[in-house]
């Protein structure tokens, strides 16, 4: 049973202020109401973003993506999938983020828009993500310095994409940039327990995101879904930078995730931030803790050989 958070007083004064648009819970208030709050929130914490020159490209079979291209490129492309559990959010509404990791990274970012449930129940989320790695795969201007990234269930989507692209023995990202990415089924999770009821993620929203991703009867545990619980194992997938935050419901998880590619001989940079919560990214115009925390995502991934 998920018990209130202990948040630190500048987080508890943030969720005060983002109280109409963090809750009452998903469920309770539908989906358009629910898409519209989390794109208030975005446009709040999002907002400020360097200039960037954007525009929109054509994947093929009528998906899209917002690029977003800095002053002075370094020559990675970074394909970003969005968060807000497979169901709110659009890339569009990601633009702030998107900028920062451009100008952050000097990197074209391609921000995708993928279908979301429960419109386009899982799998669709995951086949549009796969088709955008292998159009930055076949299109960027060079395909050996692709980055696949994605925060919370677009960390998901990032990192399934990889598994799938392994699986099809084609061409893989050079790299993958999971934040605080949902990756493991259940919720028996210390972290789960210990903040289940923030106000920044709450397990009452994680099953209503889930609920209308995953098709009823579907297994959970199916990789795809949950690429922690993969059986043929995790060797073979690109470097990672891992992210976690720890005041997280998915900070276990994502560290166990970190941990079992580390244990594949994958490449893993584990990065866990404290005195933040789930979706710093997307609160670094409210909140100069998140702020500092994706300054050192950005530093750790310029760290990364692709970056270099």
């Amino acid at each position: 049973m998920s018990t209130p958070p202990s948040l630190p007083p500048h987080l508890s004064a943030l969720a005060d202020r983002l109280a109409p648009l963090l809750g009452p819970p998903a469920r309770e208030v539908g989906l358009d109401v629910a898409r519209s709050r989390f794109g208030e929130v975005l446009a709040l914490g999002l907002a400020g973003a360097p200039a960037v020159e954007v525009d929109s490209v054509e994947l093929g079979d009528g998906l899209t993506a917002e690029r977003h291209t800095p002053p002075a490129p370094g020559g990675a492309t970074v394909v970003f999938l969005h968060g807000g559990g497979w169901t709110v959010g659009t890339a569009r509404e990601y633009a702030g983020l998107a900028a920062r990791l451009a100008v952050g990274l000097s990197a074209v970012v391609l921000a995708v828009e993928f279908r979301r449930a429960p419109e386009h129940p899982f799998p669709a989320a995951v086949e549009d993500a796969v088709a955008a790695v292998r159009w930055a795969l076949a299109h960027a201007p060079d395909p050996a310095r692709v980055v696949v990234a994605g925060d919370s269930g677009g960390g998901n989507l990032a990192a399934v994409a990889c598994r799938e692209l392994r699986a099809a023995g084609g061409p893989q990202p050079a790299a993958q940039l999971l934040l605080y990415p949902s990756v493991g089924a259940g919720v028996d999770w210390p972290s789960v327990v210990a903040h289940g009821a923030s106000p920044f993620l709450a397990l009452a929203d994680m099953g209503w995101y889930t609920r209308s991703y995953v098709p009823r009867g579907h297994p959970l545990t199916d990789p795809r879904i949950s690429p922690l619980e993969d059986d043929d194992g995790h060797a073979g997938l690109p470097p990672a930078l891992v992210v976690t935050a720890e005041l997280d419901a998915l900070r276990d998880p994502g560290r166990a995730y970190a941990t079992a590619l580390a244990g594949a001989g994958v490449p893993v940079t584990a990065l866990d931030l404290p005195g933040v919560p789930h979706g710093f990214a997307h609160l670094v115009a409210l909140d100069e803790a998140c702020v500092a925390a994706l300054g050192r995502v950005l530093e750790a991934a310029r760290g990364l050989p692709v970056f270099s």
